[in-house]
């Protein structure tokens, strides 16, 4: 029975979790809890962990839940497979692993967390970050960073010169530390830079992060709500894959995604998932009409997404997430210039929905698909109040991300 894991990517504790199952070279299965709509407080999840809490592991009769509980679990039950994270074949070697994990549990972790939920978190909920929280953070993960940058003067990883759970459980967090001014702190202590630039380009590490763009969702979304096998082939962007031979041989303009079907090759997202629905249209959901009016209302829907939705609601999520992930500061004008734009671009899907489930009728089509990836980014921002701030608005989007098809791409997205 192949494992479950409950949970979200972008958790910094999900993360860890997968992090570990991907060192194992273990097939399992990510079953996405949708945080915002409070999915985790809900009781089938609760009967999981009733403290309602993300990740939660299923294995088999086992059912565990804290993530440092699930990565000691994994390498012990699996320490024979893949890297020796818990080095079992010797003891003092293992103690020491213990004992760098309990220090990153008790004294690296809450400094960290802390920056991380006011840069983050807080944001999301509608908060400004406190500077003296997070001074007073700096100040405690200095201290840490200090002691590490001695450590590792001496030995490649915290408990020796081999890669363990003690260097594993700080990659998840640290990802998101290096996305904010913070970032300094480790590249400014030479053997803690080489430290993180190791473990952070570890192939398990990259499965996590790596993600697929919003063109390559908006497709796979297609290929799922028409219910068609395909194969995934990863393009390796951050060096480069994408701008070379073999590659740009299927798109010259060096972006992903491009399709292949048969002797077909295309590229750009849009046009390929007209083509799906178009060449598949009797597989699936339905998501186009073979009557011209309808159909005709639902190509008008997929150009007002493209040429105003889209826009607007992209510049946000190149401000709002992009950019931190970078540690490029956010242009403040550009992110109510596009929120105004996209306010009233949701002024009329507001009106339009209040006389219809959808935006070209009564039922999902492509034109609500191809809002799936900028909205689902955006709903983990403050630009989330345009939504929610509108009743049929927010229904609408409740609605196209809770669809089998658009779950699947999301446990897609964490694990390539």
């Amino acid at each position: 029975m192949a494992l479950k894991l409950y949970g979200l990517a972008m958790s910094t504790n999900t993360a860890r979790a997968m992090i570990c199952l991907h060192e194992k070279e273990l097939d399992f299965e990510l079953v996405p809890v949708n945080v915002f709509t409070a999915e985790h407080k809900q009781p089938p999840f609760l009967s999981k962990n009733p403290f309602g809490l993300i990740p939660v592991l299923e294995d088999g009769d086992l059912t565990l839940f804290e993530s440092r509980a699930i990565t000691a679990y994994v390498a012990e039950k699996l320490k024979e497979t893949g890297a020796d994270l818990i080095r079992h074949k010797d003891a003092k070697e293992g103690a020491m692993v213990k004992m760098w994990t309990e220090v990153e549990s008790h004294y690296y972790e809450p400094a960290v967390s802390g920056i991380i939920y006011e840069y983050f978190v807080a944001p999301f909920e509608g908060k400004e970050p406190n500077k003296s929280v997070i001074d007073r953070n700096i100040e405690k993960l200095k201290e840490v960073l200090d002691v590490y940058e001695t450590k590792l003067s001496s030995s490649k990883y915290l408990a020796g010169d081999f890669y363990s759970l003690a260097d594993l459980s700080h990659v998840s967090e640290t990802h998101y530390l290096m996305q904010t001014p913070c970032a300094s702190m480790i590249n400014e202590r030479p053997h803690v830079k080489a430290w993180w630039e190791d473990i952070s380009s570890r192939p398990a590490f990259t499965k996590v992060v790596g993600g697929m763009t919003f063109a390559t969702m908006r497709v796979t979304a297609s290929l799922y709500e028409k219910q068609l096998d395909f194969e995934f082939v990863h393009i390796d962007m951050k060096n480069g894959e994408h701008k070379k031979e073999p590659f740009i041989l299927l798109n010259p303009f060096g972006q992903v995604p491009a399709f292949e079907d048969g002797d077909l090759k295309l590229f750009e997202s849009r046009a390929i998932s007209q083509y799906i629905v178009e060449e598949y249209y009797d597989k699936g959901s339905q998501l186009i009409s073979k009557e011209s009016k309808k159909m005709a209302i639902v190509r008008l829907w997929l150009e007002i997404e493209s040429q105003h939705y889209d826009q607007a609601a992209s510049k946000l999520v190149w401000e709002l997430r992009i950019k931190p992930m970078y540690g490029i500061p956010t242009d403040t004008a550009a992110v109510e210039e596009n929120e105004g734009k996209l306010g009233t671009v949701l002024d009329f899907y507001e009106k339009t929905l209040s006389k219809s489930k959808y935006l070209a009728g009564q039922c999902f089509t492509l034109a609500d698909l191809h809002h799936l990836p900028t909205v689902h980014y955006l709903m983990t921002t403050r630009s989330k109040m345009l939504f929610e701030s509108r009743p049929f608005v927010i229904a609408w989007v409740a609605d196209i991300t809770a669809r089998p098809a658009w779950s699947k791409v999301i446990a897609m997205h964490a694990t390539h």
